[in-house]
């Protein structure tokens, strides 16, 4: 799919350069039909390449993840589009920060070279949707907000399942909630639901979390982990 980037202008813009006076632009002057490196009104220099690709439909509105990379001639960088089943509109969106959610996906690459055509020479992509989990055994939830100690590096939580370890009633009168969904200090508390005002409890259990993996931005890929 290799693609170059190509400077707007007309056979004018060539022609006012006149640099040797001979009335008209000589074809030594212009090298490659990009206009890239030409002096062209005054200005020589090297256009970016912008290319979109073509948006994937998810089916509905989901919560997903992406990992994109590309091969360049030049400095390329990806910005996910994301827009809804309502088509509100496309929103760009840097994975690395912002949620993403929705039903139709494009990335737009940009390609940058100071000092040649820049050239697209492919792109390979994939929205995910697999989950990632950790499992922490006799965690002892405090009856205030007790932060998990994680250990996987996410981009967002999406939810929390738990065991009560010690309610010897063989009733569930614990329940263990989450208080604060932060990718990097999730936490929990438990309250006692046999009490009054469900009072906040300390109490142990096994807890679950799941979420989806963090991405990053190296190179100007989109890389999952």
């Amino acid at each position: 799919m290799a693609l170059s980037s190509t400077r707007t202008y007309t056979w004018q813009d060539l022609d006012d350069e006149n640099p040797t006076g001979l009335g008209y632009l000589p074809w030594s002057n212009f090298t490659q039909w990009t206009g890239n490196g030409v002096t062209i009104d005054g200005s020589t220099g090297f256009a970016n390449l912008v290319h979109t690709t073509t948006e994937v439909d998810l089916g509905s509105d989901r919560d997903f993840y992406i990992q994109a990379s590309a091969e360049s001639v030049g400095t390329h960088s990806f910005v996910v589009q994301v827009d809804d089943s309502a088509r509100s509109g496309f929103a760009d969106k840097d994975p690395t920060t912002d949620v993403l959610n929705g039903r139709y996906v494009k990335l737009q690459v940009t390609v940058v070279n100071g000092s040649a055509t820049a050239q697209l020479n492919n792109i390979d992509s994939k929205v995910m949707f697999d989950v990632v989990e950790e499992t922490f055994d006799d965690f002892s939830v405090g009856a205030t907000a007790t932060t998990l100690p994680i250990t996987r590096n996410y981009s967002r939580i999406l939810n929390m399942n738990y065991t009560i370890k010690h309610d010897v009633s063989g009733l569930q009168k614990f329940v263990v909630a989450m208080t604060d969904v932060t990718k990097t200090a999730p936490k929990v508390i438990s309250y006692d639901m046999d009490t009054w005002g469900k009072v906040a409890t300390a109490t142990t259990a096994d807890i679950t979390l799941k979420g989806f993996p963090r991405m990053t931005v190296t190179n100007g890929n989109i890389s999952v982990g």
